[in-house]
C-alpha cells in the first residue's frame, strides 16, 4: 500500500520548496546511454542546473554508475562508452548530491526490501527521512516498496515541463529586474548630474511640448484606426504565451505530485532533514531552528540550538559545506 501525502501545491508563479528527486543506478545510466545520443541534456541535470529539483543518490549509486555503464557495453550495448563515462563527470556528478546513508533508520519498506535486495536498502532510508519524495527507478524490488513510481519516464517527462516553464519565468524575472534596476539608476543620474536650473528648463520645455501636442490632438483629431496598437498586440502576444506557459507547467506539476510519495516522519532527525533538503541554499542552524519553531525540543534558544546540533553531528547525511555551520543533505558529487 502506498502511503500518499498532499504536497504543497507549485506554481508557475509561486514555485514553492525545492523538488527532490532519489535516482537509482537503472535510471542514470540509461539516461546517460540516451544523452551520448542527443545534443540536448538530460531533464534531471537541465531541472537541477537550473534549481527546479535536487537530485540525490547514496553512495552505493554513485561507485555503481561507471562499473554498469562498462558492464552494459561489455554485454552488447551499441553506445560510445568513452563518451558515457565523459557525460557522467562532466554533465551528471556535477549535480548530484551524494548522500551517506549511515546510521539512518529503518523503515518497514526498507526492512522488506532487505531480504531481497540489500543493495537498495540506502535508497528507502534516506527516503524515510525526507518524505515525501520522488523515487526514479526501474529495479523490480525499488518499484514493489511502493514507493517508487512504475514508469520513471512519466516524472522524467513532468520534470521537463516544469523545469523548461520555471525556466522561461526565472529569465523573465531577471530581465525585469534588471531592467527596472537599469531604469532606476538612469534616473537617478540624470538627477544627479543634473543642476536645478537645467532641470527646471526642461520640465518647461517638456511641459511646453505636451500642451502644443494637446491642442493639436484637439483641433485635428485623429482617425480611428482598425488596427490595434502595437502594444496591445504584444501584450496579447505575451499573455497567450504565458497562459500556455502556465498550463503546460500546471500539467508537469500535476504528474510530480502524484510521485511524490511517502509519510513525513515526525521525530526531529526528519524534520530537520526536510527542512534542509527542502532549502536551495545551505542552512545555519539559527536559520533552521528559526523555520521548525517549537518543534525542536527544548526550553529555550540555547537549549534547542543544541538539540539540532546533535542531530546534525549524529548523522553523516549532513554536510557542513563552509566548514562555518552551512548544512545540507550530501556533497555534491563533483566535491
Amino acid at each position: 500500500m502506498n502511503d500518499v501525502v498532499p504536497s504543497i501545491r507549485r506554481t508557475l508563479y509561486d514555485r514553492g520548496p525545492l523538488r527532490r528527486a532519489l535516482l537509482d543506478t537503472s535510471v542514470l545510466t540509461t539516461d546517460i546511454i540516451a544523452a551520448t545520443r542527443r545534443r540536448d541534456p538530460s531533464s534531471f541535470v537541465a531541472g537541477a542546473l537550473a534549481g527546479t529539483v535536487r537530485c540525490l543518490i547514496p553512495v552505493h549509486v554513485w561507485e555503481e554508475v561507471p562499473r554498469v555503464l562498462a558492464d552494459r557495453h561489455q554485454e552488447g550495448g551499441r553506445f560510445d562508452l568513452g563518451r558515457a563515462l565523459a557525460l557522467w563527470q562532466s554533465h551528471y556528478a556535477p549535480v548530484l548530491y551524494v548522500v551517506d546513508t549511515a546510521g539512518l533508520p529503518m523503515t518497514p519498506q526498507a526492512q522488506v526490501l532487505a531480504g531481497r535486495d540489500a543493495s537498495d536498502v540506502p535508497m528507502l532510508l534516506l527516503a524515510g527521512v525526507i518524505a515525501p519524495v520522488v523515487i526514479i527507478g526501474t529495479d523490480k524490488d525499488l518499484v514493489d516498496s511502493g514507493l517508487a513510481v512504475k514508469e520513471w519516464r512519466e516524472p522524467r517527462s513532468a520534470l521537463g515541463d516544469v523545469g523548461v516553464t520555471e525556466g522561461k519565468m526565472i529569465d523573465l524575472e531577471r530581465q525585469a529586474s534588471v531592467f527596472v534596476n537599469i531604469t532606476k539608476h538612469l534616473v537617478r543620474g540624470v538627477i544627479r548630474q543634473s543642476r536645478p536650473k537645467h532641470l527646471a528648463v526642461a520640465a518647461v520645455v517638456a511641459g511646453a511640448v505636451g500642451g502644443a501636442l494637446y491642442w493639436r490632438q484637439q483641433k485635428h483629431p485623429p482617425v480611428p484606426s482598425q488596427r490595434q496598437p502595437a502594444w496591445l498586440v504584444m501584450l496579447e502576444h505575451v499573455s497567450t504565451r504565458m497562459a500556455a506557459h502556465a498550463e503546460r507547467h500546471t500539467r508537469g506539476e500535476d504528474r510530480w505530485s502524484q510521485a511524490e510519495l511517502g509519510t513525513p516522519g515526525d521525530t526531529l532527525l526528519h524534520r530537520v532533514a526536510r527542512t534542509i533538503v527542502k532549502s536551495p541554499e545551505p542552512l545555519t542552524r539559527t536559520a533552521i531552528v528559526e523555520r521548525l519553531g517549537e518543534a525542536v525540543p527544548g526550553a529555550g534558544h540555547t537549549e534547542r540550538m543544541a538539540a539540532v546540533w546533535d542531530v546534525l553531528t549524529a548523522h553523516a547525511m549532513f554536510v557542513d559545506v563552509t566548514a562555518r555551520g552551512h548544512w545540507q543533505v550530501g556533497r555534491l558529487g563533483s566535491r
